[in-house]
């Protein structure tokens, strides 16, 4: 059961410190304004009604947030304590703790990364990244972490760069990579983060991710993706930004593992689709900031049910509904904030949740966790989100 009890969330605040694929439907054929490239897809759906909300509105269809009229501090910086704690689905069981109590290593280019990985024996293992990683430094069009456990990779304070290349988990058990800036991978994977599985216990935080809209929308990939067997995931605390096709979980309607992916404290800028794609499974998104949606956020598809609590969207298009697969996928609306949101009509079998958005299921997942309120989100998320936050936490 989640807890917003207001007297918990201020003592929380007073002690906080400051510290430091691919067919047509993968392909980017997403709906999206002017701007964006058109597909058939985009025309059924561009071509029906818009309802736009230009004034802030809160949708709800659960009781369980906090009172608006409580008056709750606004998010400050998460102390040490509370962003070394990951929540969600990688909390269940045994937790994900990486390689966290075995051998370190520093690493400044490519090949020492790959060797590092390469050379990892029984015990957990932190890699920790101080340089530029690039195509150019690197021995292969990826770094894979696959077929072990137990691993970390970290940034140094703001120096950690992947710049043109990417990593992928894949057979791999209790990984976490954080406080790393990643940016325009187009070999590889074309992700920057991919896990496909069979993987678990993956703990993606404090990272910043970016490509650029002013390619064509099939020149980069994901940003952070998941296919097959994957299971007790949670992507926390990052910024996912300039991207066409963001973070996709479950590669296509046949694609039917059932994955549990948890994201909470992101900041979802400038982005066309994808925020996430999540295809069968379990789903909780919490106190995420949407800001700039192009054509769709949320995109619940293939019987997936995912818990939407105390978001903040804003000036967005399409920030929940289901479209563009075999069978919809289905929402558990909390308490959620919509700032100059348009919805646009769906089509055919597709559904646009608003303008009156509302539960299309009763869903609460498996563990315990703190809203902060829906008015201090931007705020929460603005100071928490990204590398270069938590660095003297590492």
């Amino acid at each position: 059961m989640k807890t917003t009890h207001p007297l918990l969330y201020l003592l929380l605040a007073l002690t906080l410190s400051a510290c430091g694929g691919s067919g047509s439907d993968e392909g980017g054929s997403d709906p999206s304004n002017s701007s964006a490239s058109s597909s058939s897809e985009e025309n059924n759906s561009g071509n029906s009604e818009s309802s736009m909300q230009s004034s802030s509105t809160v949708s709800s269809s659960s009781s369980s947030s906090a009172s608006s009229d409580d008056e709750l501090p606004d998010g400050g910086r998460l102390s040490c304590e509370q962003a070394n704690q990951v929540q969600g689905f990688a909390s269940l069981g045994e937790g994900t703790t990486g390689g966290s109590g075995g051998d370190e290593v520093t690493v400044s280019t490519g090949a020492e990364l790959a060797s590092a990985l390469d050379n990892k024996g029984s015990q957990p293992l932190i890699i920790y990244v101080d340089g530029t990683i690039t195509p150019e430094n690197s021995p292969d069009d990826k770094f894979s972490i696959k077929d072990m456990n137990d691993v970390s990779i970290i940034g140094v304070g703001s120096n950690a760069l992947f710049d043109g290349i990417g990593i992928k988990i894949w057979r791999a058990n209790n990984i976490i990579v954080r406080n790393l800036t990643m940016r325009y991978v187009s070999i590889g994977d074309k992700d920057h983060i991919s896990l496909e599985g069979p993987a678990g216990h993956v703990w993606i935080d404090h990272n910043t991710f970016y490509n650029d809209l002013d390619t064509d929308k099939d020149f980069y990939d994901e940003l952070v993706s998941g296919k097959k067997n994957v299971d007790n995931v949670t992507i926390s605390y990052n910024v996912l930004r300039d991207s066409w096709k963001t973070s996709l979980w479950g590669s296509s309607d046949s694609d039917s593992a059932h994955r549990r992916v948890t994201f909470h404290g992101n900041h979802w800028l400038n982005a066309n689709s994808r925020l996430p794609l999540f295809r069968f499974g379990e789903g909780h998104i919490f106190n995420n900031h949407y800001e700039g949606v192009i054509s769709t956020g949320i995109n619940s598809r293939m019987g997936a049910t995912i818990k939407i609590d105390g978001n903040l969207f804003e000036d967005s298009k399409n920030p929940i509904g289901s479209w563009f697969s075999d069978e919809i996928g289905y929402w558990d609306l909390g308490e959620n904030l919509f700032v100059n949101v348009e919805w646009v009509a769906a089509s055919g079998g597709d559904v646009t949740a608003g303008p009156d958005p509302e539960s299309t299921v009763s869903y609460e997942p498996p563990y315990g966790y703190t809203l902060v309120p829906l008015e201090t989100v931007a705020d929460h998320v603005a100071v928490n989100a990204g590398a270069g936050v938590i660095t003297d936490c590492l």
